[in-house]
């Protein structure tokens, strides 16, 4: 069973399946969108359709535990693969034995055998230029009347793919840990309050942060068209009920604590404050100003009449900020209930009685939505990206070449065997040799 387990795990063609299967379950969790309420889904599938998605949790697919399982079996097979060639790469890199073995000659890649009549030390002289052109420098050994020369250069890239596996297993744990231990939500902290709570993503609950952050104030800059130009926050962190720090959140420059990122993500109007109401008597032409709270009664000038505010919109009819107001008159039954617009919109329907309404001012309070993510995993992953970007570096950019010559008398002549091995470009290294061994024999 052990042994069956080991052969499919250590198989690439597992490999080949898992990352294909990865592939197009991660691009279906690109067509789909994730982490949106339940209801909008429902409005989006068939009831069958959106039974099966939800079955196998495609809506939050990335924590789902198949998707977890998948990215678990990948670990494993590159876990397995990659001991597998460890002992194989210790072997090539570690350190060539003065005693050469004959056998390399018959077992190389890339084998040849020259015959030449030159001297002896005209024969090693060429044979030292050969190694240090394919290789480098060559260490000369002397064994019964046989001399052997031996150059090796670029052991140490043969690492490159234990450090791309490496990375790759680091990288997959930090996906693992963040999607298990990790959380992406939002707070919405209204001006001059403080909140230590997350409202998660996709109805999964909320999360506190075991410190508060105070909105000390929030500033909207607009274009001309009326489109955000630029907003940000002013915060304060406070822990254990002290403040430890302060600082301005903007869109794209978030700000970190205690391993939680803050990045300013939204805004709304919360509430407003300071309304200003303007109010003609249409008899007498004279205008009074009036700073009414919400649902609370003020006395109108020079009338038995009240007038009171029932809520505040930022956008009534597509005409502007507004306010609902209550005209309230002795002896009527029914009171006049009236939007009051900025601006002077509809200003007809805002004569009411003897009296004419405008809303003449107010000032707006905001609040201010950051996004705040959690994920522990991302130093494994930035560890991985770092060893990665060596193993490839290794891999692309270094080879590991190793030769042998050995030059033996042979009657009146003496033998030259040629024996070599390269970690890739073999055909060009082949065609290198072939041309620089014509200068080491005679005919």
């Amino acid at each position: 069973m052990i042994k069956k387990l080991h052969k499919l795990f250590s198989s690439v063609k597992l490999t080949i399946f898992l990352f294909l299967f990865l592939a197009v379950t991660s691009i279906m969790g690109t067509i789909i969108q994730q982490g949106l309420p339940m209801e909008r889904y429902k409005s989006l599938y068939s009831p069958s359709v959106f039974s099966a998605l939800k079955f196998f949790n495609i809506f939050d697919m990335y924590h789902s535990w198949w998707f977890t399982t998948l990215l678990t079996l990948l670990s494993i097979n590159i876990i397995v693969c990659t001991f597998k060639q460890v002992p194989r790469i210790i072997r090539l890199i570690s350190p060539e034995k003065k005693e050469i073995d004959d056998t390399v000659f018959k077992s190389s890649q890339i084998r040849k055998t020259l015959q030449s009549q030159k001297k002896l030390s005209d024969i090693e002289r060429q044979a030292e230029i050969l190694s240090e052109s394919l290789v480098g420098t060559p260490v000369k050994t002397v064994k019964n009347d046989t001399i052997y020369f031996l150059a090796e250069r670029g052991r140490y890239s043969r690492l490159g793919m234990i450090f791309v596996h490496i990375s790759i297993l680091l990288i997959l744990a930090g996906g693992l840990i963040g999607t298990m231990l990790g959380f992406v939500g939002q707070m919405n902290i209204v001006e001059g309050e403080r909140s230590n709570t997350v409202k998660l993503f996709g109805g999964k609950g909320t999360e506190k942060l075991g410190f508060h952050i105070r909105c000390d104030d929030f500033t909207v800059e607009f274009y001309g068209t009326g489109m955000p130009k630029e907003y940000k926050t002013d915060f304060t962190i406070i822990d254990n009920d002290k403040k430890i720090t302060s600082g301005a959140m903007k869109v794209n420059h978030p700000f970190i604590y205690k391993g939680l990122k803050f990045c300013q993500a939204t805004y709304g109007i919360a509430g407003v404050s300071d309304l200003l109401i303007g109010v003609k008597n249409n008899k007498t032409g004279v205008k009074t100003a009036l700073k009414p709270g919400i649902m609370k009664k003020v006395p109108l000038p020079d009338s038995n009449a009240s007038f009171a505010i029932a809520k505040f919109v930022t956008n009534q009819g597509g005409m502007g900020p507004a306010v609902l107001g209550v005209l309230l008159e002795p002896g009527k039954a029914q009171h006049d209930i009236f939007w009051i617009f900025q601006n002077g919109h509809n200003i007809n329907q805002q004569q009411k009685s003897a009296f004419t309404f405008t809303l003449d001012g107010f000032s707006r309070l905001y609040y201010t939505g950051i996004q705040v993510s959690k994920d522990p995993g991302v130093p494994l992953v930035w560890i991985g990206f770092c060893l990665i970007m060596i193993g490839f570096i290794l891999s692309l950019f270094f080879t590991h070449k190793r030769i042998w010559i050995r030059i033996s008398a042979s009657q009146d002549k003496y033998e030259i065997s040629i024996a070599a091995s390269v970690s890739k470009n073999r055909k060009t290294f082949e065609e290198k040799l072939e041309g620089l061994t014509g200068k080491i024999t005679v005919e």
